[in-house]
């Protein structure tokens, strides 16, 4: 079973952002899923790694969007981006030195900072976009 479930209580309308949405779901999942089998600390590194990577390309498409529609938000936005990205940096190097490794205190970051992020933050350029001709 999964932790977390994409609905369309998470569309934002724009079904790039949706797409990208969903493998960021994936990545969550299969974290959980590796927890589950008494695996998390063993791919913990490599999904941490992954979703840095993903999230940077994920954001940059994003906020790419948000940029040539002039969204007037899109300085707050770009902001929470960054925070989400240095800590997921934080985790990496965490595990990379040996001094992480709770995928438990990760996986809740993620879930909890994803789901609140798209539901809030994401869900308010969803009308400003679509009025741009993105859909």
């Amino acid at each position: 079973m999964s932790l977390v479930t994409w609905d369309t209580s998470y569309s934002v309308n724009v079904k790039s952002c949706d797409e990208e949405h969903q493998k960021l779901f994936a990545l969550i999942n299969d974290l959980h899923t590796a927890m589950k089998s008494g695996k998390g600390r063993t791919i913990l590194g490599d999904i941490v790694r992954e979703l840095e990577k993903y999230t940077r390309t994920h954001f940059l498409a994003e906020e790419a969007l948000l940029q040539r529609a002039q969204y007037p938000k899109l300085n707050e936005h770009r902001a929470q981006h960054g925070e989400f990205v240095a800590r997921v940096q934080q985790f990496r190097n965490d595990v990379e030195i040996g001094v992480g490794g709770d995928s438990v205190a990760v996986l809740t970051f993620l879930r909890d900072w994803l789901a609140k992020h798209i539901k809030q933050t994401d869900k308010m350029y969803s009308t400003h976009l679509n009025a741009h001709g993105v859909n």
